[in-house]
C-alpha cells in the first residue's frame, strides 16, 4: 500500500512513559479534585490506557468506530471498548469517525477507517475536516473545494485572493472567514447564500467563526483596533447583525468561538478568561479560565460543560455545571494533545497515550 497506514491496539506492557501517565491521570483526578460550592459530585472512574504505537493487535479491524483521536502526526480509530484497531502516520491528514484523508505523493487517499480505499483524489491541496465535512485547501492559489467524502467526488470549487484565515461548517453550509475581513456562507452546490463584512475596525481580519447546530447563526470574531464579537441571525430577508460589542483584545491568531448549550449560548476566549454570551437577551458572562481555550466539549455529562486550556506549558481541564459554576478543575500532561468526548467517558490523548476516564454527576 502506498498509503500510512499501521495496526494499533492497547499495549500489552506500558513502558516507563505510560506508567507516569496513567498515574498522573489518577493522582490529577483523585487528588487535585476541587468542588466549587456546586452542591453536585462527580465520580470519575478511569477506563484504560492506550499507547499510540504499532504493535500487532488482536482488534478486528471490521469493528465499528466510536472514537477518532489526533496527537500531532498520528491518528486512531477506537471501537466501543476503546481498542485501538488502527493507526494512521502523515503530516497532512484529516479525520472523521467515517472516513480519514491522507496526503501522499500524488495527491490524497480518502479511506474507510479501517484502511479501505474509498478514492484517491488528484489534488495537493491541505485536507480540513470539521463537523463530517471535508475540505482540501491550496493556499499557493487561493482555492478551496469541498469533497463527498463518502465518494471523493467535488461538491464545488471556490478561488479566493484573500487567505482564508478559519472555517466553519454543518451538512449543506460552509462558513469562510477571509484576511480581508469578509465573511462567506456557502451551501454544498456552491452557491454564496452570505457575503458580510463587519467592519468597524482599523484593521479588518476574521480571527473566528462559528455556525449554529441549525446553521441559522453566525458568530464571529473580526478585526483590530477595536477587535469585535458579532452576532448574526437568520431572518426572512436573509441572515442580519443582531449583538456587537468591542473585546478588548487584540489577538493576531485564530480565536476559539462555539456555540454551546443547544445554541443558546456563545463562548468565546478573551485574555485570561472567556466570555459567555447569552442569546436570549444577548448579556456577557465572564467565565474564569487560565490561558488559552483550546477546546470545548458540551455536555461531557449530565448538563456540564468541559473546557481545556494551555497556559506557558501548563495543560488544565475545567468542568463547569450548567449555572457555571465550577465542578472542578484539573492538570494535565503538558503534552495533552486533545479531549475528545464518547458517550460519559472522555479520552485525554496525549503525544503518544490515550487515557479514557469515564464521569458521572450526582
Amino acid at each position: 500500500m502506498d498509503y500510512p497506514r499501521e495496526k494499533g491496539g492497547v499495549h500489552p506492557r506500558m513502558n516507563q512513559r505510560g506508567v507516569f501517565l496513567i498515574g498522573l491521570i489518577l493522582i490529577t483526578v483523585y487528588y487535585f479534585l476541587f468542588p466549587r460550592g456546586s452542591g453536585k459530585e462527580i465520580i470519575v472512574s478511569p477506563e484504560s490506557l492506550t499507547i499510540l504505537e504499532q504493535i500487532d493487535s488482536t482488534v478486528s479491524p471490521s469493528s465499528i468506530p466510536v472514537s477518532v483521536v489526533r496527537s500531532g502526526s498520528t491518528t486512531g480509530y477506537l471501537n466501543s471498548k476503546h481498542e485501538l484497531f488502527t493507526l494512521f502516520r502523515a503530516e497532512r491528514m484529516a479525520a472523521d469517525r467515517h472516513w480519514i484523508a491522507v496526503s501522499v505523493d500524488d495527491g490524497l487517499s480518502l479511506m474507510e477507517p479501517d484502511g479501505r480505499l474509498i478514492s484517491r483524489i488528484q489534488d495537493s491541496g491541505y485536507p480540513i475536516s470539521r463537523n463530517g465535512q471535508l475540505f482540501l485547501y491550496r493556499n499557493d492559489f487561493g482555492i478551496l473545494s469541498k469533497i463527498n467524502p463518502q465518494n471523493g467526488r467535488y461538491l464545488w470549487s471556490t478561488e479566493y485572493i484573500s487567505a482564508i484565515t478559519v472555517l466553519d461548517a454543518i451538512p449543506g453550509k460552509t462558513l469562510v472567514g477571509l484576511l480581508d475581513g469578509r465573511i462567506e456562507l456557502i451551501d454544498d452546490s456552491g452557491n454564496v447564500l452570505l457575503t458580510y463584512r463587519p467592519g468597524g475596525s482599523r484593521v479588518e481580519a476574521v480571527y473566528g467563526v462559528a455556525l449554529s447546530d441549525d446553521g441559522s447563526k453566525i458568530a464571529l470574531i473580526s478585526g483590530l483596533d477595536p477587535q469585535r464579537f458579532v452576532l448574526l441571525e437568520e431572518r426572512k430577508n436573509g441572515y442580519r447583525p443582531v449583538a456587537h460589542h468591542d473585546t478588548e483584545t487584540d489577538f493576531r491568531r485564530l480565536v476559539s468561538i462555539d456555540f454551546i448549550r443547544h445554541d443558546g449560548q456563545v463562548l468565546y476566549e478573551n485574555n485570561g478568561f472567556i466570555n459567555s454570551v447569552n442569546l436570549n437577551g444577548y448579556g456577557i458572562h465572564p467565565l474564569k479560565l487560565s490561558g488559552r481555550l483550546i477546546n470545548v466539549i458540551d455536555n461531557p455529562v449530565n448538563n456540564t460543560l468541559l473546557l481545556f486550556s494551555k497556559d506557558d506549558g501548563k495543560d488544565s481541564m475545567k468542568i463547569l455545571t450548567r449555572q457555571d459554576r465550577t465542578l472542578f478543575e484539573s492538570p494535565l500532561p503538558s503534552d495533552t494533545a486533545e479531549i475528545v468526548r464518547d458517550r460519559d467517558y472522555s479520552l485525554i490523548v496525549t503525544g503518544n497515550s490515550i487515557a479514557v476516564l469515564e464521569f458521572s454527576v450526582r
